[in-house]
């Protein structure tokens, strides 16, 4: 196994604790938030449980094709789709769109979404390689 697989799976346990972790956080901001006029908690929380969800799928993928590097398309499109939610977590945080600000949650998910994502393309490449 390739140091780029090795990366990958460990990058996947971490989403994998970080997906349930975002879903149980996500679910109690949503709980609490339910006295909220503005309703911009909610929206939040649902963001930050879609994510949760995401990552759970994107890390189980990433699993599967650190050991199986065929199947690394797969978990190429979801690292790109965790990183666009990602960004939108942490634009949704933004005082400007209504949030109460930028939070080092928010920042460290679009890092090592962007991360999960570069391994995730080295892995592709390195399969590809290997094919040709």
């Amino acid at each position: 196994m390739s140091n780029n697989r090795k990366v990958l799976k460990v990058m996947s346990i971490i989403y994998l604790l970080g997906g349930v972790f975002s879903i149980a956080a996500g679910a109690l901001a949503l709980t609490s938030a339910s006295g909220d006029a503005s309703g911009d908690l909610s929206v939040y929380s649902v963001v930050v449980i879609v994510m949760g969800v995401i990552e759970i799928i994107a890390a189980a993928l990433g699993i599967r094709a650190s050991n199986n590097p065929s199947k690394i398309g797969i978990v190429w499109v979801w690292a790109i789709i965790c990183l666009v939610c990602a960004v939108v977590s942490l634009l949704l945080s933004e005082p400007f769109l209504g949030g109460v600000g930028t939070s080092a949650t928010d920042v460290t998910a679009v890092v090592i979404s962007a991360a999960y994502f570069v391994f995730a393309n080295r892995v592709k490449k390195e399969n590809q390689e290997r094919l040709s």
